[in-house]
This record gives C-alpha cells, structure tokens and sequence, in this order.
C-alpha cells in the first residue's frame, strides 16, 4: 500500500513517517501543495493530513483530492477533543479521522483497515471479472501491463518462475485478453504424460498406430483450433520429440501418429518452465533452437515473498474460494495477519491455498487464527511487540536477499537507508 503523509511540523512528521514506514511505502511532505502535485502525478492509495496547515488546509486537501484520486483514501488528524473538527471530516467525505497527539498504534491500526478494504476491493474487482490475477503489488501491476500488451499479439510467450508462482493462472489471462478468448485455452503439463504417449497427446493418432490405438484421435493441438494451448514445465518434453514440435512452431503444421497427410493447426503457444531452459540447453538437456523460437517473449513471475503485498488479498481470495467448508469463517485475526506476512512461501501461491483451505478446516472461531494457520510460528504473534515482529521480518528477507541490504530494501519496499538504521539499532554493522 502507497501512503502519503502531510504534516508542517518537521519534529511530528519525521516521526510519525518513522513509525509509518515500519508497515508501508510512505511518502511525507511538510507542505500540502507539493503533497497534492506529487499525488496527482504518482497516485496514493491513502493520504493520512493534519487540518491546519499553511497554503492548504487538510479539508481543502480532501476536497482537491475527490477530483484528482477519488479512490484515494483520506485520513484527518484533527485536534484533541474537537468533536466539530471529526464531525465535518466524516461527512466531508474523509475515509477517517485521528485525534492528536497521535496515538501511533491507532494511526497503524486504520492504515491496517485501508489496506485490507484494498485487498477486498482486489478480490471483488477479480470476481467481476475485471482480472484473472488477484494482485495489487507494482511488480505485478507492471507484470500484468506486459501482458495485456503481449495478449494483442500471436507471439509464442515462455512464463519462467518457481513451482506455484502461477503461471497457468497468467496464462489464461494472457488468453483472456487476446483476440482468441472466445476459443478454447487447453493446457497439458509436460511432467505428466509417458514419453511414448506424449507425440501421441500432442498431436493425435490414427487408428491402429500402436497398441491401443482402437479410434482415431485428436491431439490437444487440433483441440485447442483456434485458441491457446499452455504448455507447463516445458523444460521436461523429451528430446526425440523436441524437432517435431519445432518443426511444428515453424510451420503450424504436423503428422497425428500413423497419419501420412499432413494436417494444419491455427493454435497460440504460451509455455512454462520453473527451469533455466538456456543453462539446460548448454547441457544438452533442452534444444536451443527451440528455446529460441519459445522465448520470443518472456515473462518472470516473481516468488511470493518478493510480493508480499499481495499475501493479504490472496489470503482473501482462498477465503472465498473455500467458504463452503466453514461458512463461519469472516476474516483473518490481526495476530493470523502477522504470521501469514512473515512467512516465506517457498511453495509460492499454491502453498498459500494449502495453508489457507487446512485452516478454513481446522478454524472453530469466526476468525482465522495462528493455531489453524499452523505455520510454525515460533511466538504467537500477538505476543509480540510490533518492533519484536519488524525485527524478525526485516532479518528474514535479508537473508533471502543473501546478505545484500540494497536488494532487501526493494523486497521491503522501503528505502535502504531505512534497512541499514533498523539494522545499526539491532546492533547489525
């Protein structure tokens, strides 16, 4: 989530962005005007304003605003004890106020619900269909912009990242946003099949050509006429298969099994690989010729723990999916939220799924909690002190990060000067 502070006071604005920072990608302005300008070009999803300023009063803020972001939410500091001042924020239209001096944890508190209203909003605008991808993090905004542009196109795509990332689920959004969406998107994982059937699943047989072979029949190319066929763990189809199906990107144009008359196919090819298909293909374990023609695009999908902004709409997204095992089930506990942020993933989304249908299972409450969550935390979280649980989250990804403070700051999304302050208080040099 993308914050904006506004605060004249330069002793309460340094602090309140320290404390802010800890839990989101904030910006902080002392004056409102550049606050406004910096909003209007780069977008905010909250804006968290103190009234009485210079120049621009935080109504006056909340007012230009409903023009320029009317998606952004808006966060009032008013004074201590002004009823008035809290009254003319709400129904200015303000999505909430907080009274000063600022009680930080309550400042983090409504971010909190900011920010899980944006995971809701991700869901819902994903059940609408507006998405195929739930995702609100900019690695994969920016990812999905590459794909909706390389949907208009006929090119082959090779989607590369870890087991679980989803990368059938990209596929078919790249489907969906292309020309052959109202065709058939069939999908056929390399791991899976025998090697002396594969030729067979791909392109069809004829009658009597082996063993089996009772009926004439149509391999997943002829299936998919007209659409896309996603071709998963790539990397695994066999080597004496791997001219054939070059020569079929090459030419669209193959021979079922046993068939001398060559038949035509109008099919789209969107492959993936949890592999390095160039360092397989120096080894003689992938043709190269053929890593070529797939990589005309590229796309990598990044692991979770390199988004965890979207771990809480995802959370969201499983939630709904599995509702009909407990229907009493309403949401996550904040406790439950911190154990699902600081965990590593290494299964990606799809051990996030797991994790959350075990304990749409296990939960005997209308919240989800840490003991049905079972992810092994050492403390339960709401144990812990928010310092205690930032300590623990920022060493974790700099272990991920192999040591390199700079990259552990772009996986936190926060500056790296941030890193290396929080570092130098746990006595970290």
């Amino acid at each position: 989530m993308k914050a904006v502070l506004i605060e004249d006071d330069a002793v309460l604005n340094r602090t309140l962005k320290r404390v802010i920072e800890k839990h989101y990608n904030v910006m902080a302005f002392t004056s409102p005007v550049p606050a406004v300008e910096y909003i209007a070009q780069s977008g905010a999803d909250v804006v968290v304003s103190d009234i009485r300023m210079p120049d621009m009063s935080g109504f006056d803020v909340l007012e230009r605003l409903k023009t320029l972001s009317p998606d952004t939410a808006v966060i009032l500091m008013t004074g201590q004890g002004s009823i008035d001042e809290s009254v003319r924020a709400i129904k200015s239209g303000a999505f909430d106020y907080i009274p000063k001096p600022v009680e930080t944890e309550l400042l983090i508190y409504k971010l909190d619900v900011v920010n899980e209203k944006l995971a809701l909003k991700a869901l819902a605008d994903t059940a609408a269909g507006k998405s195929g991808v739930v995702a609100v993090s900019a690695k994969m905004e920016a990812i999905l912009n590459t794909a909706s542009r390389v949907a208009k196109t006929g090119s082959n795509v090779l989607i590369t990242g870890e087991t679980g990332t989803g990368k059938e689920v990209l596929a078919r959004y790249i489907h969906e946003n292309s020309e052959r969406s109202r065709r058939p998107f069939a999908a056929i994982n390399c791991c899976n099949l025998q090697q002396h059937l594969f030729e067979s699943e791909l392109f069809g047989h004829k009658k009597g050509a082996f063993t089996g072979a009772d009926s004439d029949r149509k391999g997943i190319i002829q299936s998919a006429y007209g659409g896309s066929l996603f071709l998963d763990e790539i990397g695994e189809m066999p080597l004496d298969l791997q001219p054939k199906f070059l020569r079929f990107l090459e030419t669209k144009s193959f021979y079922p099994v046993g068939c001398p008359v060559q038949e035509q196919a109008d099919v789209r090819i969107i492959a993936a690989t949890n592999r390095d298909l160039s360092v397989l293909s120096d080894k003689g374990g992938f043709r190269q010729d053929l890593f070529y023609r797939l990589n005309v695009i590229n796309i990598e999908l990044p692991p979770l723990r390199e988004r965890r902004e979207d771990i809480l709409p995802l959370a969201h997204h499983f939630m709904e999916k599995f509702k009909h095992i407990n229907t009493q089930v309403k949401g996550i506990h904040q406790s439950a939220l911190l154990c699902l942020q600081s965990y590593d993933y290494p299964g990606n989304i799809r051990e996030l799924s797991n994790i959350i249908e075990r304990a749409m299972i296990l939960e005997q409450g209308d919240t989800l909690g840490c003991e049905s969550l079972n992810l092994g935390c050492p403390v339960e979280a709401d144990t812990l002190s928010l310092d205690s649980v930032m300590k623990r989250h920022i060493l974790k990804v700099l272990d991920i990060a192999g040591g390199n403070r700079q990259k552990a700051a772009e996986i936190l999304g926060v500056d790296a000067s941030t890193v290396y302050r929080k570092l130098k208080e746990y006595g970290i040099g």
